[in-house]
């Protein structure tokens, strides 16, 4: 029996069947050789399916970077939105605290005329009396409310410093 190379497969062949004995060696090859061209085609399948995989890793560390830098931006896009976030709250706390100080502003100057238009009764009715204790009344409220003045503006620049 010998071996014999026909289209890339392997089989027995006797040398009856194969004709006259100096085509089958023609034929034949040594074991040796067909373990090192098997061994051969191994390692170059070996090496296509190591180049498949390297190629398909670069594209996946590709896709990590890009999906890397996505995430960088959306961080960056985050924390401007909350350096927005805050400092339109630190304006909505200004503007409530100046809200507040018209709003005692409006009252303060509400208390005032109310004061200033019973003064303007009283001196139209002759009550003379009633007048002078009213613009007294008056007096007093304008001394604590330029007290009350001072007071907050010694504390707001105390805190601003």
């Amino acid at each position: 029996m010998a071996f014999v190379i026909n289209a890339s497969k392997y089989h027995f062949q006797n040398k009856r069947e194969s004709g006259a004995c100096s085509k089958a060696s023609s034929t034949i090859e040594s074991p040796k050789l067909i373990v090192q061209r098997l061994g051969q085609r191994k390692t170059l399948k070996r090496r296509s399916v190591n180049k498949k995989m390297v190629a398909k890793l670069l594209k996946i560390k590709g896709e990590m970077k890009e999906i890397s830098k996505e995430q960088n931006s959306i961080k960056e896009g985050q924390r401007q939105v909350k350096e927005k976030v805050e400092a339109i709250e630190s304006e909505c706390e200004t503007l409530r605290r100046e809200t507040m100080i018209i709003m005692q502003q409006s009252a303060s100057t509400r208390l005032r005329l109310a004061f200033m238009f019973g003064i303007l009764k009283a001196r139209e009715s002759n009550d003379f009396a009633k007048a002078a204790e009213l613009t007294q009344a008056l007096r007093e409220l304008i001394a604590k409310q330029n007290q009350n003045d001072q007071s907050l503006e010694t504390n707001a620049g105390t805190s601003d410093e």
